[in-house]
């Protein structure tokens, strides 16, 4: 990292270093209150919880390890690492981001899944915890895609460089830990994409759908990803875009791992208690 740190540099690492440890603190929490004192009622809705909860928990810790500044323009993507996993290599930066990534997903998914769940119980008697694991495990598979196919999608860092400089020639990175794609156009780097940005809207459409059947705060957290997708294709298609634009497309999302733990230790007066 260059040295004295740009202030949104500077900014972003505490966001990270206060969100992100708070949120796999508070993760970690409601893991121990799920395991230890969930009620025979809630069942299988306690695999659900024990599956959201671990997921977040790596979402929370692979973006605390990172804190990733994404750069998006054009037909470049680029990933510039603020975290700690900058003193180790840019191959560990790249797999954290890899897991990351595949967990936001997931969890996104997980929060329409918890909807759909507690529509369903309504007049019907829980699915059977094998059933509830089975049901988790089919959402996942896109997503372990995701990490069998993006791990393995990083171009020559100093093409990356060149392809930067081009298109944000006002950028200084020399003393950055650079990563990234020259070109997005081939088929494993545009289907991580895509399989990031596509599935939020109909998942909130879904989502608000349901909400008038089930009401909770949880509706309110693909906000927090909606914000990322929008941050990331305004400086993808070079619409607007700066550093500042650039680090909040994590930082938005990052909230996602620190509410939604609060939100079922408030809510559930089990682990509340």
């Amino acid at each position: 990292l260059p040295s004295p740190l740009p202030g949104h540099d500077l900014a972003t690492i505490v966001h990270h270093s206060i969100v992100d440890s708070s949120a796999v603190v508070f993760n970690i929490l409601l893991l121990i209150a799920v395991i230890l004192r969930s009620p025979s009622s809630l069942r299988s809705y306690k695999v659900l919880l024990i599956n959201s909860a671990i997921i977040d928990l790596l979402s929370s810790f692979t973006m605390l390890m990172s804190m990733v500044r994404i750069i998006p323009v054009r037909h470049v993507v680029a990933y510039v690492y603020d975290g700690p996993c900058a003193y180790v290599s840019g191959i560990f930066c790249h797999c954290l981001y890899t897991i990351l990534l595949a967990t936001l997903s997931q969890s996104l998914f997980l929060i329409a899944l918890s909807f759909f769940y507690r529509l369903y119980i309504l007049g019907r008697p829980s699915p059977s915890n094998k059933v509830m694991f089975l049901v988790c495990l089919i959402f996942s598979l896109p997503n372990l895609i995701i990490v069998t196919t993006f791990m393995f999608t990083l171009d020559d860092p100093s093409e990356v460089r060149a392809q930067l400089s081009e298109l944000r020639p006002e950028y200084d990175l020399d003393d950055y830990l650079v990563e990234g794609h020259a070109s997005i156009f081939n088929v494993k780097t545009m289907f991580t994409i895509l399989a990031m940005t596509m599935p939020i809207g109909p998942t909130v459409i879904l989502i608000l759908i349901v909400r008038g059947k089930v009401l909770t705060f949880q509706s309110m957290l693909p906000i927090f990803f909606s914000g990322a997708v929008g941050s990331y294709a305004l400086c993808q298609f070079d619409i607007v875009c700066s550093p500042v634009q650039e680090h909040f497309v994590f930082e938005c999302v990052s909230f996602m791992a620190f509410f939604a733990p609060m939100i079922t230790l408030y809510c559930m007066i089990p682990y509340k208690e």
